[in-house]
């Protein structure tokens, strides 16, 4: 079975950073780093609030029905390697997102962060064979470029979620409505 491929943001995504947000999750990596009697536990109410509640059932109720792999459009790859990116998405709930990164987890990193359709449109030409299999979630905000994608008939494809709100209910249905769009293209084709 082809799976799809699921664009994932963080923040104002799956993260509303309202009590903590990434730098936290960074500081708290960086603490445990530079001293070793300090465990990553120390830090449970962090990972019990990173990511909203709400947000994290949607995106499992996705999972668990559609399995994609995910790409993390997410800026805190700037910041974090991989093996920190994954220990924070287990720590928060999120392992089923870890343990079905994509061969090319990321998008691809430039002199500078780009707009995020830049990256994505990177990414895709690093991956034809994901052509018609992709599905986008971000944030109006950090979502450069992504309101006005250029193909018209890819936009549904693309789910926005309002800052300072994440996945909510509305945005659900829009992201399942597009993967339910993919999978019929699947089975026609």
């Amino acid at each position: 079975m082809t799976r799809s491929v699921l664009f994932l943001d963080f923040d104002d995504v799956i993260c509303l950073n309202k009590t903590c947000g990434g730098y936290d999750a960074i500081n708290a990596l960086s603490r445990a780093a530079k001293e070793p009697d300090l465990n990553l536990n120390v830090f449970a109410e962090l990972w019990e609030q990173l990511f909203d509640d709400k947000a994290k059932v949607h995106l499992k109720a996705l999972h668990e029905e559609f399995s994609p792999w995910y790409v993390l459009t997410t800026s805190w790859w700037w910041h974090m390697e991989k093996e920190q990116l994954v220990e924070v998405l287990c720590r928060c709930g999120l392992r089923f997102v870890a343990e079905n990164l994509h061969a090319s987890w990321d998008t691809p990193k430039g002199m500078r962060p780009e707009e995020r359709s830049h990256e994505i449109s990177n990414w895709h030409s690093r991956h034809p064979e994901c052509d018609e299999l992709w599905v986008v979630l971000d944030d109006e905000v950090s979502g450069t470029g992504l309101a006005d994608w250029p193909i018209t008939m890819d936009r549904p494809f693309i789910v926005l979620c309002r800052e300072n709100f994440g996945l909510t209910d509305v945005e659900y249905r829009k992201l399942r409505a597009a993967f339910l769009l993919r999978k019929a293209g699947r089975v026609a084709a």
